[in-house]
């Protein structure tokens, strides 16, 4: 079990380049696609992970730059070492055309997120969240567009439940009228901005092609992660730097926060190369659900009926939406 595990997660430069010639040669077929969606199953797993330390973080008094900053440099530190150690060159990019591409995915990934980190000081949690969770909805427009992608009339009501049942799990007790205030408007496009940002990195991962080793965009955008975040903390918004305390559990916890969105790129950059983007990101709204009972067993918050009733319906059009992928 441990070694098809580490085959699926960790293939070697040989196999990974053979599933990309076969998949360049229009022979992707329904197990490599329901291998992308298992492997963007597992990319929440690892993103859910990483809220919850981040979560820890905050309640130290990292702000969200410091921690983003932290991440991706661990984040870039972990992705070197694994490219060299599976002999793939870190930076190793083909032409213009594809580097291009995953320099898109790099910044409007960065971006993207820092949009959301934006959005999170000026609304309240479960409102951004709904909003910047509205990205699955828009990699499936993007994708229809960029790569031709079905996105039929099912599709669309998945992708509408889905959202519906994101409100249901994050913000069963806000109302909605807080979306109508004037002051709220900025932060809530914000979101909005940051969900299409990173639809826009999604749908560049398949735009730049499967010659593109995973690890490699894991790099990328930890360098322009790490890079990016600390210059808006420390030259734009004039943050003191924060260094984690003088403890082994401070510095296992930024390292844990790297480490988990190093597994979690790398994984969700693989699900996109090997199925459609649309259902591939429709998976990655399982993490809400698994960060909503982490909060509920180790934070003994007490679910809603509209919570459950929301994770339900995330768990239906998962599964609906990779049945159809």
């Amino acid at each position: 079990m441990a070694s098809e595990f580490t085959r699926l997660t960790l293939p070697s430069v040989a196999g990974y380049h053979a599933t990309a010639a076969a998949g360049s040669a229009g022979l992707t077929t329904q197990r490599t696609r329901r291998k992308g969606l298992g492997l963007a199953g597992l990319s929440a797993v690892a993103f859910a992970a990483m809220t919850l330390l981040v979560r820890m973080l905050s309640d130290q008094g990292f702000t969200a730059l410091q921690i983003m900053a932290w991440r991706s440099i661990v984040q870039t530190l972990a992705a070197t070492a694994t490219c060299l150690a599976m002999g793939v060159r870190p930076l190793h990019v083909t032409g213009w055309k594809t580097f291009r591409w995953v320099l898109v995915r790099a910044v409007c990934g960065g971006l993207g997120h820092l949009l959301y980190y934006a959005a999170l000081g000026g609304l309240p949690m479960g409102v951004a969240t709904v909003l910047f969770f509205t990205n699955p909805l828009w990699t499936a427009l993007v994708a229809s567009r960029a790569l031709g992608e079905a996105f039929d009339r099912r599709a669309q009501r998945l992708s509408l439940a889905c959202l519906a049942g994101i409100a249901l799990v994050v913000v069963p007790s806000s109302p909605l009228v807080l979306l109508l205030g004037v002051g709220a408007c900025v932060w809530s496009l914000a979101a909005l901005l940051g969900a299409l940002s990173v639809a826009v990195a999604y749908v560049s991962i398949r735009l730049a092609g499967r010659s593109v080793h995973p690890m490699v965009h894991v790099v990328y955008f930890g360098i322009v992660g790490a890079a990016g975040s600390a210059a808006v903390s420390l030259g734009v918004v004039g943050e003191a730097w924060r260094w984690p305390d003088k403890s082994v559990d401070a510095w296992m916890m930024v390292g844990g926060v790297g480490v988990m969105a190093f597994v979690a790129q790398y994984l969700m950059n693989w699900g996109l190369q090997l199925a459609s983007a649309g259902p591939v990101v429709m998976m990655r709204n399982i993490d809400i659900v698994i960060s909503f009972v982490l909060d509920a067993v180790l934070y003994q918050t007490v679910p809603s009926l509209a919570s459950s009733v929301g994770a339900a319906v995330i768990t239906f059009c998962v599964i609906s939406m990779g049945a159809s992928g």
